[in-house]
């Protein structure tokens, strides 16, 4: 977090692979803030964590719990003399006036009245996209709560279709326009993700990479992955029931991240070779006389 020295005034587009553990290092920032604030060692914060679907809204205000129970325990506080309210599901409020709450996109409490100091849009790409609610509006709306230079906006989320929302927002923050940064995690970024590659395979014969248009060589020197990384990536695809979510879930480059949705007039293996070919514009200085 180098770019905010002081954790104030995020704003930020977080694009990642599955089980890279964003979500929780994110709550976890939520969840201290809400605990410095009951504590009264913070001005009054309110916070909201949104989920894409309502099954996920109770294993997110479990890890809220985690977090804060482990803070009481240290403390030798109970919750009942820290909290005024605490339905157990998704809502806590401090005596001292702070603020959590847990829900789904879409949930009667977001909205634009009110003041808030901190959002979670979690899996923000696959949330509802209808005439009636569609994420642009709700995400835009809510975020209206939070003042500039203030607080943390996360819009965090494994990539879905290209040309919605979260893909346009996405490509704002990596040309740096409008106030949201962009920042990508691969796959190959977390070492775990490893298997070792039997002797005599062939990397450059494997079928799997060639369905989607990639050459073994030249995405390992591009990438900086090593046989085991990579064998690892094509065993993943192998095994998956829908290879174009599993490139989304798990994908090298973020121009992956955004094929797997919808219908493409295009094969997506093309879409790939010429979007990772992609370079900025030369940018031209010009003096009128």
């Amino acid at each position: 977090m180098g770019k905010y020295p002081k954790l104030v005034g995020i704003r930020e587009n977080i694009l990642k692979a599955r089980q890279m553990g964003f979500s929780s290092l994110i709550d976890a920032f939520l969840t201290t803030d809400f605990i410095f604030s009951a504590m009264g060692k913070a001005p009054i914060i309110s916070s909201q964590i949104i989920s894409h679907k309502a099954e996920e809204v109770k294993p997110l205000f479990n890890r809220v719990n985690i977090f804060l129970d482990s803070y009481l325990k240290r403390a030798g506080i109970t919750r009942k003399e820290l909290l005024q309210s605490d339905n157990h599901t998704s809502y806590l409020q401090a005596k001292k006036g702070a603020e959590l709450f847990v829900g789904t996109a879409g949930a009667k409490t977001l909205g634009r009245g009110g003041t808030l100091q901190n959002i979670h849009w979690s899996e923000c790409a696959f949330y509802p996209n209808t005439p009636i609610l569609n994420s642009e509006d709700l995400m835009i709306g809510a975020e209206q709560q939070v003042a500039d230079n203030v607080g943390m906006i996360f819009r965090e989320s494994t990539g879905n279709m290209s040309g919605d929302f979260f893909n346009l927002e996405y490509e704002r923050g990596v040309e740096n326009l409008g106030n949201f940064g962009s920042f990508f995690l691969p796959w190959h970024e977390f070492d775990d993700y490893q298997r070792r590659m039997p002797r005599g395979y062939d990397l450059k014969e494997c079928a799997t990479l060639k369905a989607i248009g990639y050459d073994a060589e030249v995405i390992m020197k591009q990438y900086n992955i090593n046989e085991n990384q990579l064998y690892w990536w094509i065993k993943k695809l192998e095994t998956a029931n829908d290879v174009k979510k599993t490139l989304r879930e798990y994908p090298l480059s973020d121009k992956d991240a955004f094929l797997a949705g919808g219908d493409l007039f295009f094969s997506d293996a093309s879409l790939r070779s010429y979007l990772i070919g992609v370079q900025k514009p030369i940018e031209l200085e010009f003096s009128y006389v």
